[in-house]
């Protein structure tokens, strides 16, 4: 069975990681379409406001990127920098005043005139599902938006949308380190809707490259079984899950197609529970 790519994740791109120039940023697109990876994964607020921008810059230089390109655009969350940010506090806002004015500033960053998904960066108590779902489609009918998704949404609030708007894609935290979607019921509740699961931290934030035991050593012996190393098996056990797929924060080509290959197949059954009782110390019951 033959598993959806990666998808690969900006976040690193500049100020909060490898601060790449646009050629750098250009030529790391072109490394993840030859791996076969054709999703970025995008936030207004990454690099303090800058990583979008820098991406813009790229996709200028590069203009036959943006049409082999799929952009993933999260928006919702207000830093205590962020512009116009009277109080200095952290905060989410799904106002559609506010959803508005981002989408505006992300496709202007971005020197687009759509993305292909809009997400929500994060739920928000305050948020109205039918206003939200108003505004979305009067964008998708304009053509600035194609697919709606939600991000970090526990699973009840998933149905806030229910016969209101469609959502196409949920992005979860979700790896060896912290499974809690696979049992707090986020998982089903995606998958029930339709909507993709996008994992993102599949490496534990990279804590688990260096694992407590014991799984390292089932790491160890699954992978020495599979002649996977730790990495690639790690994000296969993330991409084993149905209709997942990985978030790669990677700034380094060779790894991103490295992430790719681990990304094609799905684990054996019995390897996957294993790894998975291993992360959480107990069997299933």
């Amino acid at each position: 069975m033959i598993l959806p790519t990666p998808i690969l994740g900006s976040m690193r791109f500049g100020s909060w990681g490898a601060n790449l120039a646009p050629a750098g940023v250009a030529m790391l697109l072109e490394a993840a379409l030859d791996a076969g990876i054709d999703t970025v994964d995008l936030a207004d607020i990454y690099g303090d406001h800058a990583t979008n921008p820098l991406v813009g810059e790229a996709l200028a230089l590069r203009p036959d990127l943006r049409r082999r390109l799929r952009l993933l655009a999260k928006v919702g969350i207000v830093k205590a920098d962020s512009p116009g940010n009277a109080r200095g506090v952290e905060y989410y806002d799904l106002s559609v005043r506010h959803l508005r004015a981002a989408l505006d500033d992300s496709l202007r960053d971005l020197r687009t005139d759509h993305v292909d998904m809009l997400m929500l960066h994060r739920f928000d108590p305050l948020l109205e599902p039918a206003a939200i779902a108003d505004w979305v489609r009067e964008e998708q009918t304009a053509g600035r938006i194609g697919a709606f998704g939600v991000s970090n949404f526990g699973p009840h609030a998933l149905g806030l949308f229910d016969g209101r708007l469609a959502i196409a894609a949920h992005q979860v935290e979700l790896s060896l380190a912290n499974s809690a979607a696979v049992t707090d019921g986020t998982l089903e509740a995606s998958r029930a809707r339709g909507a993709e699961v996008q994992a993102w931290s599949p490496l534990g934030g990279g804590g688990l490259l260096q694992p407590p035991l014991p799984l390292r050593d089932a790491l160890h012996a699954i992978g020495g079984d599979l002649g996977l190393d730790t990495p690639s098996l790690l994000l296969r056990w993330v991409a084993t899950i149905p209709d997942t797929r990985v978030v790669i924060g990677s700034t380094n080509a060779d790894r991103i197609r490295a992430a790719a290959n681990a990304c094609a197949a799905p684990l054996p059954t019995d390897a996957w529970y294993a790894l998975w009782q291993a992360a959480r110390g107990f069997p299933v019951p």
